[in-house]
């Protein structure tokens, strides 16, 4: 049911109630001031007819005039008074019934003129009911237009107060179907504007975050066709031209099994050769997976990568390492190395910076890594790349806290706080 419905069938029981209520009231008063009414008439014909005990020639005048609320008959001795039929007012007889129930007492007196004749007099109620019937119908009425007027106000007030709210609805379900160009316009209404703005906002963010997840992707997809070619290069040209000498020289040593002298002089390039390949492959698996630190340690796989990355990119790197608490896992260690490894490689590639300066230490149940380079630091307006990216889902692998405060022209510092007492989520 809708929500107008609803609040129409809530205000128009409460107005049905209150009428209710209202008729009650009516009614319980109207008893009480018919009751009051008669009996005033009746004390006043009581002084009227004490007159014409004294002047009897005034009876036939009295009878012709019409009192009201009384009624005043000449009867013979003996005989009761007709009651007036209740239809000759416009009171229906069950409103009749609910404010002067036919149980309620007659105001009636009897007054004998002679032997003969008797003089009835009655109170008749038939005008005070006619009186509260029209109050009833105009109390009736009165709240019927109320009601009208509020349900018309209420369905105007609630379809413009809830067309906001469907516009909205519509808003999301268009970000529900990935269009999240989808925007509100401004509303008069305080509230709604703030609903608004910050829908415009949220849709702003995602829209933002679809256009650098595309661009991510394709990066990706470009990196990883680097990658690719990559490895078919270091494959092809170093340990594939590697292999085809030892093929080679193999052949030389098949067909020269009397010349000892030829033996002596290939014997060593097929050595060489074979230390050349490994040497390839070592520095592949080193590139694909971090083995180093399965043997030397978090502390010495960290002192050789910086080494390494010092002698490639000419940049002085200075190496701080106070004594390293167990990682409480192999994982966490291996995110940490990576990390590192991507921040120093964004140095050789972006900053153009002459000093990198790495502070790896324990400071309470954190451990604190600080990478901070002497270069250009990073454009207001950067979008993060794959290397960014990469490093902000490493440090969220570690339930660590990573923050980059730079000021263009000033370098670059990279703040990591990894908490101890956890464990890197996988």
């Amino acid at each position: 049911m809708r929500a107008v419905v609803r609040l129409n069938l809530l205000v128009a029981g409460a107005f049905l109630l209150a009428l209710l209520l209202s008729l009650y009231a009516l009614i319980h008063q109207a008893r009480s001031d018919i009751r009051r009414e008669l009996s005033s008439g009746m004390r006043m014909a009581e002084q009227l007819l004490t007159q014409v005990a004294r002047h009897p020639e005034q009876l036939e005048t009295l009878l012709d005039v019409e009192l009201r609320h009384l009624s005043l008959q000449v009867l013979p001795a003996g005989v009761s008074p007709v009651s007036e039929e209740q239809s000759e007012t416009a009171t229906p007889h069950w409103f009749a019934g609910l404010v002067w129930p036919s149980n309620q007492p007659l105001f009636e007196r009897r007054i004998p003129l002679d032997a003969r004749r008797i003089l009835v007099l009655i109170a008749d109620p038939a005008d005070e009911l006619e009186e509260v019937w029209e109050s009833a119908l105009q109390i009736l009425w009165l709240f019927v237009v109320a009601a009208i007027l509020s349900s018309l106000a209420i369905s105007w007030g609630v379809g413009r107060g809830m067309r906001p709210v469907g516009q909205i609805l519509e808003a999301l379900d268009q970000i529900q179907q990935g269009r999240f160009n989808a925007r509100l316009g401004n509303y008069s209404v305080p509230e709604v504007r703030r609903l608004a703005d910050h829908f415009n906002r949220m849709a702003e963010v995602l829209e933002r975050e679809q256009s650098d997840n595309r661009r991510l992707t394709r990066e990706l997809m470009a990196l990883q066709e680097k990658e690719r070619r990559y490895l078919a290069c270091e494959l092809h040209d170093d340990l594939g031209q590697y292999l085809t000498g030892i093929h080679a020289q193999a052949y030389l040593l098949s067909k020269a099994s009397g010349r000892a002298d030829l033996v002596a002089k290939t014997a060593p390039l097929i050595v060489r050769d074979c230390e050349r390949i490994q040497q390839g492959f070592r520095r592949l698996v080193r590139n694909l997976h971090p083995v180093i630190l399965e043997p030397l340690g978090l502390e010495e796989s960290l002192r050789s990568l910086a080494e390494q990355w010092q002698q490639s990119s000419g940049i002085e790197c200075r190496l701080l390492l106070r004594p390293l608490p167990e990682l409480p896992d192999e994982d966490s260690a291996t995110h940490l190395y990576r990390l590192l490894q991507e921040a120093l490689n964004n140095v050789a590639r972006h900053a153009h910076a002459t000093q990198v300066c790495i502070n790896l230490s324990q400071a309470g149940n954190n451990l604190s890594l600080r990478v901070q380079d002497n270069g250009q630091g990073l454009p207001v307006d950067v979008r993060p790349g794959v290397g960014l990216r990469s490093m902000q889902e490493r440090a969220r692998c570690l339930n660590a806290r990573l923050e980059l405060m730079s000021a263009e022209g000033q370098g670059l510092l990279l703040t990591l706080d990894l908490p101890l007492s956890g464990s890197a989520k996988t």
